[in-house]
């Protein structure tokens, strides 16, 4: 009779908190979000942002005002890594006009401002990854974001430098603006011969 009072209250237990325990954040508040249910970088804000890991922002009718949206007028703001190690749903709006943008399924971004107005979204790839490994992911996302990918030789000269200074080499790609912002692939490569792969997103105009 105990352990079956025992087994039905592990029971009850799992009818009644696994629903808690794994429901999604409800609605945004109102000091969580903007007026139009974009991401503001308040204490509150990023309190929701790290609740329902799908941070928006607006980039659609640049220049961004910092203070609209929570941010200083001069700094950045890091988000990221979740708590839980999953990754961020991050939406990119470029324009009005016509449906584009990004979505970006990442562990972390970091939103850089100065004098007042939103400069950049520096979005991260999860982990490193190999000379080739870097090469074929940098070379998938340039069809998408309309920069041309580095070439093969210089990846692999950066990690030689790197090898060579004992310290890691940035090689960046060259601003696509096929999604109606400028998009550009950095990759950081180490002389162990791993690269870590990240992208800098700038309004398209202002």
């Amino acid at each position: 009779m105990i352990l079956g009072a025992i087994i039905l209250g592990v029971g009850v237990f799992g009818v009644l908190a696994v629903p808690r325990l794994t429901a999604e954040p409800g609605p945004a508040q109102t000091d969580q979000v903007t007026d139009l249910n974009w991401s503001v970088f308040s204490e509150e804000g990023l309190a929701y942002i790290e609740a329902a890991r799908t941070p928006r922002i607006d980039l659609s009718s640049p220049p961004v005002d910092a203070a609209s949206i929570g941010l200083p007028d001069t700094g950045s703001v890091a988000v990221g890594p979740h708590a839980t190690g999953l990754g961020y749903r991050l939406v990119l709006i470029a324009t009005d006009a016509e449906p584009n943008g990004a979505l970006f399924l990442a562990p972390s971004f970091t939103v850089s401002t100065s004098g007042g107005q939103l400069q950049s979204v520096r979005v991260d790839e999860r982990g490193a990854r190999d000379f080739r490994e870097t090469y074929l992911l940098l070379a998938e996302r340039s069809v998408d974001y309309g920069y041309t990918a580095p070439a093969s030789t210089r990846l692999a000269e950066a990690i030689s430098e790197a090898r060579d200074a004992g310290a890691p080499v940035t090689v960046r790609s060259d601003r696509g603006t096929s999604t109606g912002m400028g998009i550009v692939a950095e990759a950081t490569c180490f002389g162990a011969g791993f690269c870590s792969v990240s992208y800098i997103v700038t309004p398209a105009v202002g």
